[in-house]
């Protein structure tokens, strides 16, 4: 069907007030082969994806939510560019000012950006291509767009097809949206008000538990920090990258690792600057959902970080607990409820209420101090150029109020803890990373000692 989901729709309609889009970076080391090689392959290999052949088409007077309709890939799909010099320094510069620009999804979804050669690039050699894929939040979350990235760069022999054959009844509802939209709006409105009461009853029954014991309550809004700021118009980028096991140990997972280095440094930066280091300091974590009914599977929850515990390994599975918490509330039947009962809120009713949201108001308390977006993106055998995949990095996106965020995202053996920030919150971040570089070693050598 071509119609997009009210939650993908919602993303769409709320990236033009914050901008939302997924940037995924490949560091391919010993890259030898052009540019224009490498266009050529992403484009055929393109043609073979589902998902890249696809664009929105709004429905008229937002009718209903918008449509999927096919696309052409061309060769402008993927841009060539030109740095300064070969060095690490400028390609990351580059890097900054292209995770400020946004996709257009009525004219194209995705786009593949080529940086290189890089002469010194992390843990690489003399030769590098840096790659990154820019893809909106619409179409894919971060799971399904690193699937398009393993399809565009991995290694199985992948056959050139046709475009995808769409039934009649796909063409006929893209090029006349409207009378689908109409013709379906008296049922969806019946089961609206069905699933409606149904999540009523649910949001009930988990007040209800969480009163016995049986759930664990919901988190608070803390107070905001410096670094709760709008960012302006710049950024600031670091990647630190290290071996997945210097964050793992029995029990705690990469995310929980990261999230425990990100503790120390944070705490650190604020001690610095003279700032009080709250004890509810705390994290937005992406975590997913276990039942998909849109391209976007997942939820963020609120993670305590435990400034307070000094021993790390203590602090690590204590966040490693209230990342447990938070999937446990997650899992109640009351968040499945409510989230069938949003899939049929009548588009118009959507839109108006996005339009209505204050991108710029910057409230006294906050959902989380920091955000910590992770994902596994599998084996590192992905190429381009004749170069072997080396380390992969994601930039979460800044808000009004949220000018820190981290990616933490894995390929093979190697792990990637992305800074993302901006001069107008942080013009140390230099200093920062400092801070969290030190805490990954402090981590590693607690995780290692016990």
């Amino acid at each position: 069907m071509p119609r997009m989901n009210a939650s993908d729709a919602q993303m769409l309609w709320m990236s033009a007030k914050i901008p939302s889009d997924q940037f995924l970076l490949f560091c391919f080391d010993g890259a030898v082969g052009a540019a224009a090689d490498v266009r050529a392959t992403v484009v055929a290999r393109a043609h073979t994806i589902d998902t890249l052949q696809l664009k929105c088409r709004e429905v008229p007077f937002s009718l209903d939510y918008p449509i999927w309709v096919p696309m052409a890939v061309t060769p402008a799909h993927v841009v060539d560019h030109r740095l300064p010099s070969a060095r690490w320094v400028d390609c990351r510069s580059a890097i900054e000012k292209l995770i400020t620009t946004a996709v257009d999804v009525h004219d194209t979804p995705w786009l593949v950006h080529i940086f290189g050669p890089v002469s010194d690039a992390p843990r690489c050699g003399e030769s590098a291509l840096v790659i990154v894929l820019q893809i909106s939040h619409a179409l894919v979350d971060g799971r399904g767009a690193s699937d398009v990235a393993r399809a565009l760069f991995g290694t199985d022999d992948r056959e050139q097809q046709s475009p995808p054959r769409r039934s009649r009844t796909w063409h006929w509802q893209a090029r006349f949206p409207v009378v689908p939209a109409v013709a379906g709006f008296p049922g969806r409105l019946v089961s609206l008000v069905r699933r409606g009461r149904t999540a009523q009853r649910a949001s009930v029954r988990l007040d209800r538990d969480t009163n016995a014991g049986l759930v664990p309550g919901p988190t608070h809004g803390r107070t905001r920090l410096p670094i709760n700021s709008p960012p302006g118009e710049r950024r600031s980028v670091r990647p630190i990258v290290c071996e997945a096991s210097n964050l793992r140990r029995d029990g705690v997972t990469v995310t929980a690792g990261a999230l425990t280095a990100v503790s120390s440094a944070l705490a650190r930066y604020l001690e610095h600057h003279g700032h009080d280091v709250p004890g509810d300091l705390s994290a937005e974590t992406t975590l997913g959902k276990d039942t998909a009914m849109s391209a976007n599977n997942f939820r963020n929850g609120c993670v305590d970080l435990h400034p307070r515990v000094t021993d790390l390994v203590e602090r690590a599975r204590a966040i490693t607990e209230s990342m447990g918490e938070r999937r446990r509330r997650f899992a109640h039947p009351a968040f499945a409820a409510a989230d069938r009962a949003t899939e049929l809120v009548p588009a118009p009713l959507m839109k108006w209420g996005i339009r209505q949201f204050d991108a710029n108001a910057v409230p006294e308390r906050v959902t989380g101090h920091t955000v910590l977006s992770s994902v596994n993106r599998g084996r590192a055998d992905l190429m381009a150029g004749g170069g072997t995949v080396a380390w992969t990095a994601g930039f979460p996106a800044l808000s009004p109020v949220m000018g820190l965020t981290h990616g933490v995202h894995g390929i093979g053996d190697t792990v990637t803890l992305t800074i993302v920030t901006s001069p107008a919150v942080m013009p140390d971040v230099d200093f920062y990373e400092h801070l969290l570089r030190a805490a990954v070693s402090d981590v590693e050598r607690a995780f290692r000692a016990t």
